[in-house]
C-alpha cells in the first residue's frame, strides 16, 4: 500500500484525501492550523454565543464535487435546498426585483425568471437570453478578454450589466468586471444555468461551515489514514527525482511513495525553498479580498433568507435567523442576525471595523425600512485579505494545471481548475490531484 501525504487541510487537501483513501492509498493529511476547512471553516462569536463562518457561503447544485463530499462525511443534510433559483434584488430606495425560476424546470425557468424582471426594460430582457442562447452555442468568443468587454461586445446594456451580470461576476468569481477573465464566466453560466434541472438551485448552509470537513479524521481512521492538526511539513527529502520522506515540526521524518501540495503559493514557496533539490517555483499570482461584516439586533427584521444589493458596497445579505440554527437563548438575547458579504473589497479592506459597520448600517437602514426601531447591538468585522485568486484574462492563464514535480502533484481553487476559486473548484483540484498520484503508482 502506498502513502499519500497530502499538506494542507482545506477543501481542496480534504478532497484529495478522501479520493485517494477511497482508492486504496494510506493517507496522511498535515495541517499547520489547529482547525480544518481553510478559509470555509466557522467558529463562536464570544459575545453573543452564535456560530459564525469565515465568509458566508452560497452553494449552488452543480457543485457536485463539494456536494458529494459533504454527502460522504454525513453533512449533505446541512444545507437548505433552493425548490428552485430565487433571488431578490434590493436597491438603496429600498424596491426590489425578483428572479424566479420556479414556474419551469432547469435553464427555462432560468430564462422565464429574466424575462419576468420588472426593473429592466423588455429590450434588455431580451438581449440578455440572446447573449445566453449565444453563448450554449458556443458562439460567443471569451479568451484573453474580460468580463466587460465581452458583455460591451455582446451588446448589455449598462443597466443589464448593473443589475444581473454585475452580481454574478462580484459572487462567482470575486473581481471587477473590468478586471474578471470573461472565460471563467461563461464557464460558470455554462454549469449553473444551462445545466440540468438542479444546476442552478441555490444551497445555504444550515449550519456552521466546520460541520463539512470536522467529520474527516474519523472518517480518515476508518480507512486506515490519519489527520495531523497544529503541525506542518518543514521539508521535501528529495532523492532523484522523487521525495521520499518529509520532516514534520513536530521533528518526525515521514517515508512517503507520493505527495500532495493543497496550499496556496506563498507557504508552498516556502517550503519548496526549504528542499533542496527543487526547482520548481510557483507563479506570482494576485489575489482579491472579501470582507464580510456580521451585525446583531434586538429585533428580527428581515423576512427574506436572503437578498442581493444593488446600488450600494454590500453585495449580499443573510438572513443568519433564517437560515442557521442556534441555540434558543442566543435568539432570545439576539433576534435579528444578519451576515453581509462585500467581495472584490479593496476599497474597504483597509478601513477601521466600525467604520465598516457604520457603513453598512446606513447602506441597509435606507434599503430596508423594517429595520425602523431595530437597534445594533454588537457586530464582527471578518477581513479575508487573499480571499480568492483574483482571476483576470492574464493570471488565469498563468494558473498551474496539475503540475507534477517528480511524485509531487498541486491542488487547490488557485490552480487551473478551469473554474473561479469557489468550493467546488477547489473539490474538484484535490479530486484530480489524488486521482493522479494514485492511478500513476498502479
Amino acid at each position: 500500500m502506498q502513502t499519500l501525504i497530502v499538506i494542507g487541510g482545506g477543501v481542496a487537501g480534504i478532497s484529495a484525501a478522501m479520493h485517494a483513501a477511497k482508492s486504496g492509498a494510506r493517507v496522511v493529511l498535515v495541517e499547520e492550523r489547529p482547525y480544518l476547512g481553510g478559509r470555509a471553516r466557522s467558529f463562536v462569536d464570544r459575545t453573543t454565543g452564535d456560530v459564525i463562518d469565515n465568509g458566508q457561503h452560497l452553494m449552488m447544485g452543480c457543485y457536485t464535487s463539494f456536494l458529494e463530499m459533504s454527502h460522504e462525511l454525513g453533512a449533505a443534510d446541512f444545507f437548505i435546498k433552493q425548490r428552485a433559483l430565487r433571488v431578490r434584488f434590493v436597491d438603496v430606495d429600498g424596491t426590489s426585483d425578483l428572479l424566479d425560476a420556479g414556474l419551469l424546470p432547469g435553464k427555462y425557468g432560468v430564462a422565464l425568471g429574466i424575462l419576468r424582471l420588472r426593473k429592466i426594460p423588455l429590450r434588455d430582457r431580451l438581449s440578455a437570453l440572446r447573449f445566453a442562447m449565444s453563448l450554449q452555442m458556443g458562439r460567443v468568443a471569451s479568451s484573453g478578454c474580460t468580463c466587460m468587454e465581452m458583455l460591451t461586445r455582446e451588446r448589455q446594456s449598462p443597466l443589464m450589466i448593473e443589475r444581473f451580470w454585475e452580481p454574478i461576476v462580484l459572487a462567482t468569481l470575486n473581481a471587477q468586471l473590468e478586471e474578471a477573465d470573461a472565460g471563467l464566466l461563461v464557464t460558470v453560466l455554462g454549469m449553473a444555468f444551462f445545466g440540468d434541472a438542479d444546476a442552478s438551485k441555490l444551497y445555504l448552509p444550515s449550519r456552521g461551515l466546520s460541520v463539512f470537513t470536522d467529520p474527516l479524521p474519523e472518517w480518515l481512521s476508518a480507512r486506515g489514514g490519519t489527520v495531523l492538526l497544529s503541525t506542518s511539513v518543514d521539508a521535501l527529502h528529495w532523492n532523484g527525482e522523487r521525495v521520499t520522506s518529509v520532516t514534520l515540526s513536530t521533528g518526525e521524518v515521514l517515508d512517503v511513495d507520493n505527495v500532495v501540495c493543497a496550499i496556496p503559493p506563498r507557504p508552498l514557496q516556502r517550503l519548496l525553498e526549504a528542499s533542496p533539490g527543487i526547482s520548481y517555483r510557483p507563479p506570482q499570482l494576485a489575489f482579491s479580498p472579501i470582507v464580510s461584516v456580521y451585525l446583531w439586533y434586538d429585533k428580527q427584521w428581515m423576512t427574506d433568507a436572503f437578498a442581493a444589493m444593488l446600488g450600494v458596497n454590500i453585495q449580499w445579505v443573510f438572513n443568519r435567523r433564517a437560515i442557521t440554527k442556534a441555540d434558543a437563548a442566543v435568539v432570545d438575547a439576539y433576534p435579528g442576525h444578519v451576515a453581509l458579504t462585500v467581495s472584490a473589497g479593496d476599497h474597504m479592506v483597509d478601513l477601521p471595523s466600525e467604520d465598516i459597520v457604520a457603513l453598512c448600517e446606513r447602506e441597509l437602514r435606507a434599503a430596508f425600512a423594517s429595520m425602523s426601531g431595530a437597534t445594533l447591538l454588537h457586530s464582527r468585522v471578518i477581513k479575508e485579505r487573499q480571499a480568492t485568486l483574483l482571476a483576470t484574462p492574464a493570471s488565469n492563464a498563468d494558473r498551474p494545471s496539475h503540475v507534477r514535480i517528480g511524485n509531487i502533484t498541486l491542488a487547490g481553487d488557485w490552480t487551473q481548475t478551469g473554474l473561479p476559486a469557489t468550493l467546488e473548484g477547489a473539490a474538484r483540484s484535490g479530486y484530480d490531484a489524488a486521482g493522479k498520484r494514485v492511478r500513476s503508482e498502479k
